[in-house]
């Protein structure tokens, strides 16, 4: 009998086919991880790139504080205030719209000499806030110029400082112009 009609592989063939499924399976486990990189690299950077996900400014503050932020929302409620936050529907040239805001007691009398601000952002972009702050013009009625050149939902946030407590207010607006 001769060795070439042996069933039986040689130990060297056995040992190339041993390494060949060992390279076979390590690439396809590398090749798997490769994947899964990609796929958590991808889902990070829309996570993390996208300014449209960004959190509410101010929002982890606020919910530590929670019970005086909380107290800061409904003070004007508590003391009987009527608060009216308008926006101009038409923006000039820059994308500037008026922001008004009137104050005014239970009695309705116009409440003047206070400190109001407020902070202005698109729900889309949440990540580009700004605050104004919005002196008195008399009458109870507070007015500031903010950038708002895009239609969309916009937040505005208004404090009152001056008041004997701290008042926040926010409001949700849908601009289409």
């Amino acid at each position: 009998m001769s060795s070439n009609t042996d069933p039986t592989p040689s130990v060297e063939t056995q040992q190339k086919d041993e390494r060949r499924a060992k390279r076979f399976y390590i690439s396809l486990v590398l090749l798997l991880f490769a994947i899964q990189s990609t796929i958590l690299g991808t889902a990070l950077k829309l996570a993390i790139g996208d300014p449209a996900l960004a959190v509410v400014p101010d929002y982890h503050q606020a919910a530590l504080n929670w019970d005086k932020s909380h107290r800061a929302s409904l003070a004007s409620d508590r003391l009987g205030w009527e608060v009216d936050v308008i926006v101009s529907n038409i923006s000039d040239a820059k994308g500037q719209r008026a922001i008004s805001v009137e104050l005014h007691n239970q009695q309705g009398e116009a409440l003047d000499d206070l400190n109001v601000e407020a902070m202005i952002y698109r729900h889309a972009d949440a990540a580009a806030f700004q605050a104004i702050d919005l002196p008195s013009t008399g009458g109870g009625r507070y007015l500031g110029m903010a950038s708002m050149p895009q239609h969309g939902l916009w937040q505005v946030e208004v404090s009152i400082g001056g008041a004997g407590e701290p008042m926040t207010l926010s409001r949700t607006l849908e601009l289409e112009n």
